[in-house]
């Protein structure tokens, strides 16, 4: 699930860790350890695992061969533009032609490329304003993939820019101007990020004033090689983003000074770029397993998941001192970034610690693995295509499953796939997006109430999330197959809170889809104290619970594909082009 703010975050070294060497890779003689803590598996797992051959059924033994796989060191994180994503997605492309499932990706493949590309920022990129040289990566940066250059250009200030809409700006005001707007929220600064706000007919350039509290964001504009979507049909204008001691330099105020309307010194503006492909390509998998009724197999019950992760962290840490700190001290893992822990909850990491230490050695570790997020998800998914593609009797309507890239980058390949769907986009009659569906146990934080209480997993537990946002219908059909199947889970729906501040309906693929009026369903076992962090590793994994899931929307998308009429659209649409917000 992605989590822009946290994405490159390793925790805080434990004082108490021993730190060996920096390797990329968890060494040989580990192989044999047992984890910190098997948690509800009824028996510890191994580090590694011998793959055996899968079989039609829906078993908690074809997902962790699958997991140990997909989540293994030597696919290094499967970070998007990278050896390990790739690898990731050839293995998704072969199980799935293995199937027999026909390929819907670009010319006949099971592959849609995105196009992305890598960027690296011109470092005598310039940007003087009232006379003075701004500081690169200081006082200004820009992102997207275009070249900026002004001459002499004034800066109009358009006003706050809110999370939703646009301040109104005529053609007289923007013509010839660069065009300011006041960043003063997440939100905001989400939109302006992401490139949701497009230059004003006749303006020269978009120009975003950032306040104290949302500065920190210059340092993510100027990384080096990082990856940017170059998409033709969608806005990628590159953007500028100026600190509050530039904003005086334009206006002679601070941005809490300036008032809709001021009109600014003008700007030379130097900004360049050189955008190269990335080593690897970055894909979408997507395949699709033809209905049986020839009037209702041009429609199609979408089932996804997401295939990249984070990748590698810049040094090695003891991995189970990581594990101990973030299960004492960060228990929802990245979202508890800002915790560092207190004097007692180091004695008991150091407890724990010692305990462990009179078994096993110390461990280095510096990969991501993504065994939940989202390797439970993706190899859900393949478990379903495998289980659907050998029953006797397929579904009525086609299934289509759709192996996302770059979630974690911000809703990549999805946002991709659903702007160039390999199918009709109103042919889609919902979709089923599976997100950490892992673990779950009573000893997770898989999440927050919107009034700040801790929300705790059990045996039977699930999270759903926009299940009634669009089609009440298909909450209700939810609802009804864990019934009438006897899945017999206890869904929460704490996270599916309106105005929740951690807006998870945002922050995973099904909004892509839902944004486009297609009816959804995001299901997840929710956040644990290994959410972005090293320690997100398939021996970690409660199998059984992940098995059960997985059946549960199996069955949930048989019925789909079998029921005569599609799920009603009955709630109010989104606006493709406009921002999230829960």
């Amino acid at each position: 699930m992605t989590n822009i703010s946290t994405r490159w975050l390793l925790a805080a070294a434990v004082a108490t860790a021993t730190m060996p060497g920096a390797v990329h890779a968890q060494t040989n003689d580990a192989t044999k350890q047992t984890p910190v803590d098997a948690g509800v598996n009824s028996t510890p797992l191994p580090l590694k695992h011998t793959p055996r051959p899968t079989t039609g059924a829906i078993t908690s033994q074809d997902l962790l061969t699958r997991l140990y796989i997909f989540a293994d060191d030597s696919l290094a994180g499967r970070d998007v533009g990278t050896e390990g994503h790739y690898k990731a997605t050839t293995y998704l492309a072969a199980e799935l032609k293995r199937l027999g499932l026909k390929p819907m990706g670009d010319s006949g493949t099971y592959f849609q490329t995105l196009p992305l590309k890598t960027r690296k920022v011109d470092r005598m990129s310039s940007f003087v304003a009232g006379g003075s040289n701004l500081t690169l990566g200081g006082n200004w940066a820009f992102s997207g993939a275009q070249n900026i250059t002004t001459n002499d250009a004034e800066v109009f200030y358009a006003g706050p820019l809110p999370e939703e809409g646009m301040p109104p700006v005529t053609p007289e005001q923007a013509k010839g101007r660069v065009i300011a707007y006041g960043i003063g929220s997440n939100g905001a600064l989400q939109r302006s990020i992401l490139g949701r706000v497009e230059a004003p007919d006749g303006a020269v350039a978009v120009l975003f004033l950032l306040s104290a509290q949302v500065r920190g964001v210059l340092p993510y504009l100027m990384q080096e090689g990082g990856l940017s979507v170059v998409d033709p049909s969608t806005p990628s204008a590159s953007r500028l983003f100026v600190t509050d001691s530039a904003t005086m330099k334009i206006f002679n105020v601070g941005l809490a000074m300036l008032t809709p309307g001021a009109v600014g010194g003008k700007v030379n503006v130097k900004a360049v770029v050189d955008m190269q492909l990335p080593p690897f390509p970055t894909r979408n998998v997507v395949a699709m397993l033809p209905g049986s009724d020839p009037k209702l197999a041009a429609q199609y019950v979408a089932i996804g998941a997401h295939s990249d992760h984070v990748g590698t962290a810049s040094r090695a840490v003891d991995h189970d001192s990581l594990y101990v700190f973030n299960k004492i001290v960060r228990p929802a893992g990245a979202e508890n970034q800002d915790k560092m822990g207190n004097a007692e909850q180091f004695v008991q990491i150091n407890a724990e610690l010692a305990e462990l230490r009179k078994n096993r050695p110390a461990r280095s570790d510096s990969i991501f693995n993504g065994a939940d997020d989202d390797g439970s998800g993706s190899m859900s998914v393949l478990e379903i295509a495998e289980y659907l593609a050998t029953q006797k009797v397929k579904p009525k309507r086609s299934t289509l499953f759709v192996f996302h890239a770059g979630e974690e980058r911000g809703l990549w390949g999805s946002a991709y796939f659903t702007e160039h769907p390999t199918v009709p986009r109103d042919s889609i009659v919902a979709q089923l997006n599976m997100d950490m569906v892992g673990r779950g146990s009573a000893t997770d934080q898989t999440g927050m109430s919107a009034d700040g209480k801790e929300l705790r997993g059990g045996p039977d537990y699930v999270q759903l999330v926009g299940s009634r946002r669009l089609s009440t219908e298909l909450g209700d059909l939810v609802e009804q197959v864990n019934t009438t199947k006897k899945h017999n889970f206890k869904f929460d729906y704490a996270m599916d809170t309106n105005g929740h501040p951690m807006n998870i309906y945002c922050r995973s693929d099904h909004y892509e889809y839902a944004k486009w009026g297609v009816p959804v369903t995001f299901f997840t076992t929710g956040g644990h104290s290994a959410y972005h962090q090293l320690t997100d590793e398939p021996q970690y994994i409660d199998y059984p619970h992940m098995q059960r899931v997985t059946r549960l929307v199996a069955d949930i998308a048989t019925e789909l594909g079998n029921r005569a009429t599609r799920p009603q659209v009955n709630q109010p649409k989104l606006d493709p082009r406009g921002t999230c917000k829960q």
